[in-house]
C-alpha cells in the first residue's frame, strides 16, 4: 500500500513554517586572497606593469582558432557600434559588410564556457581605476595559459557577447515582437533611450563609450595583425616587429583594462545610476597605443617589402636565364634608393651578353682597389688572344652613404679603370644578397659568372692576387688545382729575380733565406756559399737572399700572408702545404730563416740559427750522403731536426694580418696538430722546450706542454703556462698516446 508524502497532507501554514529561514543581519564572508594591491596603473611605468602582470604558466599554451574568434567579434562589434550611433547620434549608417573581413573556419567552435567565465568576471563591478586593475589581474590569471593576443581577443569576445546583444535590443526596442521587447526591458534599454523627460542625459556617455569600444577594437586588430606577422616572419629579421612583440604584454594589458572599464560603464548606464566610470584616461591611453601600433605595422610592412624583394631575388638567381638577366635583377632592381649610373655607358646589359663577367665588389679603400687595378694589365696581356673578348669586368663599389669625399675617391679610382663601373648601387635586396649570399664583408671580392649567369667562383680575388695570369680562367676547379700545386713556393718567388725561373727550369736546389738580424744574414751567406761550392754529390745549389733589395723582404711576407689567407678560405685541416705556410709565417720575427727548394718544390723550411749550425757541422754528417739527390735532402732535414732537438724548440708564433672574413677562428700547430693559443696571433708551445718531440707538444687539455723530457732518462713535470686567448671556448683534444723521447724515456701526456 502506497504511503502519502508528508507534504501532501501539510496545511499551508505548516508549509510556510517548514521552509522559513531565520534572517540574520550579518553576511557570511570568505577570506579570498587579493590578486593585486590597490595600484593605479596610470601612475605605473611599463616595466612596473610588466612585472605585475607576469604570471607563471602551468601548462603549454592553450591552442584555439584566435583568427576565427576575432573575425566573429569584429562582425559583432562593427554593426553593434553602428546601431548605437544610429540611435544616440541620429545617424543612419547602413549595416554594411566589412572590407577585408577575416575568414571564419567552418569547423570553428567558440570557447563559450571561457567567454561566460570572463563575462561574469567583468559584470557589475564598482566604477574606479583600482577595481578595473584588480579585475584585469584576475582575468590575466584565468588566461595565463593563453598567448598575449589570445588573451585580448578572448576578453573582447566576452564583452561582445553582452554589448552586441545590448545594441541589438537597443535598435529593436520599439519592435512589435514581444520577445525582443521583453528582453530589451530586462537589459535596461528603456532607461537609456532618449526621451524628453530625461533630456538625453545618457546620450553623451553612450557616444563616448561607443567610440572607445571602436578604438579598442582597432588596437586589438593591430595586435592580432602583428601576431600574424610574427608567425609568418622571423622577428629577428624585422626590427619593428621585434620591438612590438617585446611590448605585446603592455598593449594587451591596456586593451583588457579598457574593455573592463567599458563593461563597468555599460553596467552603470543600464542601471541608470548616478555614479559612472570615467573613460577619458582610458581613451587617451588607447589612442596613444593605437598610434604606436600603427607605426609598428607601417615599419613592419616596409621591412617585409624588403624581405620579399630579397627572397624574390634569391629565387630568381637560383636558376638565372642568362648573365644579362642576372645583372638586370641585381643592379637595376626596383628598390634602388638612388638612380644607378653606369660608366662608360649604359649599354652594359647588351655588352655582357654571351660573356663571362667578373663582378668586382669593394668599398672605396683606394689602396686595396689600386692593388687589383695594377695587376689587371699583366693578367689581360697573358690571357690567350681567343679569350680576350670573352670576359668583362664590372666594378661595383658598395657605399652606405655617399659624401663629397667618397665621390672624389670614386672619381679617382674610376679614372684608372678601363672596365664597366657602376655608381650608386643602392638596391636594398641586392646589397643584402651580395653580403649574405656572396659573403662580401668590405674586403674586395671578385665573383665570376659564366654567360648563363651561373657562379663559376664566389671569390676569385685571392687567387688572382696570388697567381696573376696563372689564375685564368678564374674558376673553382682552377683554384683547386692551384691550391694543390706542389710548386707553389717556387711560383711565388718567380717575380723576385730573373735568375729564379732559370734555376727552377734547371732543377737546382735553391736556398731562399732572410731575417731581421743582418749579422746572421751575412754569416749564413758566407757559410752557405762554402757549402754550395763543396762537392755535395748530386746537388747543384744556388742562393737567394730575399732581403737583398729595397722593400723585397716586406713584399715577401705580404705575399706569404696573402697565400695563407688564400689557403685558409678553403682548408681547415692541416695538409702538408698548410703546415709549411704556417711554419714560414712563424719565422717572420726570427733572426733568420731558410727555405730549401728543389726546383719550384719546397723541400723544408727552418730556423736560421739551427740551419746555420747544421751547415757549419757539415763534416759530421757528410758521410751519410750517397749518390742520390734525395739523400742530400733527407740528410739535411734529418740533421736539422736533431740539432733543433738539442737546441730546444723555440715555439711557434704566427702573426696574421687582420682581414675581415678570412681569419679562421682557430689554427692547429703545424708540428703537433693541437689547437694553438689565439689572440691577435697564433702561438704554440713554450719557449726553450728542451727534449721536445716534434710529434707532440700539447697535453690532452689543449694547453702548452706540461712534460719535459731530459737526456738522462728522467721526466720533469712543468707547471702549465697560462693561456691568453681572446675567446673563452677552447677545443679539447682527445688523450694522446705516450710520447717517445729520443733518449728512450716514455712519458704520458
Amino acid at each position: 500500500m502506497a504511503v502519502a508524502s508528508r507534504s501532501s497532507v501539510m496545511t499551508a501554514d505548516e508549509m510556510k513554517k517548514e521552509i522559513s529561514v531565520p534572517q540574520t543581519h550579518t553576511v557570511q564572508k570568505f577570506d579570498v586572497p587579493s590578486l593585486a594591491s590597490n595600484k593605479k596603473p596610470f601612475e605605473m611605468t611599463d616595466d612596473e606593469i610588466k612585472k605585475e602582470i607576469s604570471v607563471p604558466r602551468t601548462h603549454l599554451d592553450q591552442k584555439f582558432d584566435v583568427a576565427s574568434l576575432f573575425a566573429i567579434v569584429t562582425n559583432i562589434l562593427n554593426p553593434a557600434t553602428i546601431a548605437a550611433d544610429n540611435v544616440f547620434r541620429g545617424t543612419k549608417q547602413p549595416h554594411m559588410e566589412i572590407k577585408g573581413e577575416r575568414a571564419i573556419a567552418t569547423s570553428f567552435i567558440p570557447p563559450l564556457c571561457k567567454l561566460k567565465e570572463l563575462s561574469y568576471e567583468m559584470a557589475c563591478k564598482d566604477p574606479g581605476v583600482e577595481t578595473a586593475y584588480k579585475t584585469t589581474k584576475s582575468i590575466l590569471e584565468k588566461l595565463k595559459d593563453y598567448s598575449w593576443h589570445a588573451k585580448a581577443v578572448l576578453t573582447l569576445a566576452a564583452f561582445a557577447l553582452d554589448y552586441g546583444d545590448f545594441c541589438r535590443h537597443l535598435d529593436q526596442l520599439h519592435s512589435s515582437d514581444q520577445l525582443t521587447k521583453s528582453l530589451g526591458i530586462l537589459k535596461g534599454i528603456p532607461a537609456l533611450l532618449p526621451q524628453p523627460s530625461i533630456d538625453h542625459k545618457h546620450e553623451g556617455a553612450i557616444v563616448e563609450l561607443n567610440k572607445l569600444i571602436k578604438d579598442t577594437l582597432n588596437v586589438i586588430d593591430c595586435i592580432v595583425t602583428l601576431e600574424e606577422r610574427s608567425v609568418k616572419y622571423n622577428p629577428n629579421d624585422l626590427p619593428a616587429l621585434s620591438i612590438a612583440t617585446n611590448n605585446s604584454s603592455i598593449y594587451v594589458f591596456w586593451a583588457i583594462i579598457t574593455v573592463v572599464a567599458c563593461t563597468t560603464r555599460m553596467s552603470c548606464l543600464s542601471k541608470d545610476e548616478s555614479k559612472t566610470h570615467e573613460l577619458s584616461q582610458f581613451s587617451e591611453k588607447i589612442n596613444e597605443i593605437h598610434g604606436k601600433l600603427k607605426l609598428h605595422i607601417q615599419l613592419c610592412n616596409e621591412e617585409i617589402e624588403k624581405i620579399e624583394a630579397y627572397w624574390k631575388l634569391i629565387r630568381f638567381l637560383k636558376e638565372p636565364l642568362d648573365i644579362a638577366e642576372v645583372l638586370k635583377a641585381l643592379i637595376f632592381a626596383s628598390d634602388n634608393r638612388q638612380r644607378v649610373k653606369v660608366f662608360p655607358n649604359e649599354l652594359i646589359l647588351e655588352a655582357v651578353k654571351t660573356k663571362n663577367v667578373l663582378l668586382f665588389f669593394t668599398d672605396l679603400d683606394v689602396d686595396k682597389i689600386s692593388e687589383y687595378v695594377s695587376i689587371r694589365t699583366p693578367i689581360y696581356e697573358n690571357i690567350p688572344s681567343k679569350y680576350k673578348d670573352k670576359y668583362e669586368v664590372v666594378w661595383i663599389p658598395i657605399v652606405d652613404q655617399w659624401t663629397n669625399d667618397m665621390q672624389k675617391k670614386f672619381e679617382l679610382l674610376r679614372s684608372q679603370m678601363s672596365w664597366f663601373v657602376v655608381q650608386n648601387f643602392s638596391s636594398i635586396s641586392g646589397i643584402k644578397y651580395v653580403r649574405e649570399q656572396w659573403h662580401f664583408k668590405n674586403e674586395p671580392i671578385i665573383l665570376v659568372l659564366n654567360p648563363q649567369g651561373t657562379v663559376e667562383h664566389h671569390n676569385a680575388a685571392p687567387m688572382i692576387k696570388i697567381w696573376g695570369p696563372r689564375a685564368f680562367p678564374f674558376t673553382h676547379w682552377k683554384d683547386e688545382e692551384l691550391r694543390k700545386s706542389e710548386d707553389w713556393f717556387g711560383s711565388l718567388m718567380l717575380e723576385f729575380s730573373p735568375d729564379i725561373p732559370t734555376w727552377i727550369d734547371e732543377g737546382k736546389h735553391i736556398f731562399f733565406y732572410g731575417g731581421k738580424d743582418s749579422t746572421w744574414v751575412k754569416e749564413f751567406t758566407k757559410e752557405a756559399t762554402c757549402f754550395a761550392d763543396d762537392a755535395v754529390k748530386g746537388a747543384r745549389i744556388s742562393l737567394f737572399n730575399v732581403g737583398n733589395g729595397s722593400g723585397s723582404l716586406g713584399h715577401f711576407w705580404k705575399l706569404i700572408d696573402n697565400f695563407f689567407l688564400y689557403k685558409s678560405q678553403m682548408v681547415t685541416e692541416l695538409d702538408p702545404m698548410t703546415k709549411e705556410i704556417e711554419k714560414l709565417l712563424s719565422y717572420k720575427n726570427e733572426k733568420g730563416w731558410v727555405v730549401l727548394c728543389k726546383g719550384a718544390r719546397l723541400v723544408f723550411s727552418g730556423y736560421g740559427t739551427t740551419v746555420l749550425t747544421v751547415l757549419k757541422n757539415f763534416d759530421e754528417w757528410r758521410q751519410c750522403l750517397n749518390d742520390s739527390v734525395s739523400d742530400f735532402e733527407v740528410c739535411l732535414e734529418e740533421h736539422y731536426n736533431e740539432q733543433l732537438f738539442k737546441d730546444g724548440f723555440p715555439g711557434r708564433v704566427i702573426d696574421i694580418p687582420k682581414s675581415d672574413g678570412l681569419i679562421p677562428d682557430n689554427r692547429k700547430c703545424p708540428d703537433c696538430s693541437k689547437i694553438m693559443e689565439t689572440s691577435f696571433r697564433f702561438k704554440c708551445c713554450d719557449h726553450n722546450q728542451h727534449g721536445f718531440n716534434l710529434k707532440f707538444c700539447h697535453n690532452h687539455h689543449g694547453t702548452k706542454a706540461q712534460l719535459r723530457g731530459s737526456n738522462i732518462g728522467q721526466t720533469e713535470r712543468v707547471n702549465p703556462v697560462e693561456t691568453n686567448r681572446s675567446y673563452e671556448a677552447v677545443a679539447e683534444a682527445p688523450p694522446q698516446p705516450p710520447v717517445q723521447y729520443s733518449s728512450g724515456t716514455t712519458a704520458s701526456t
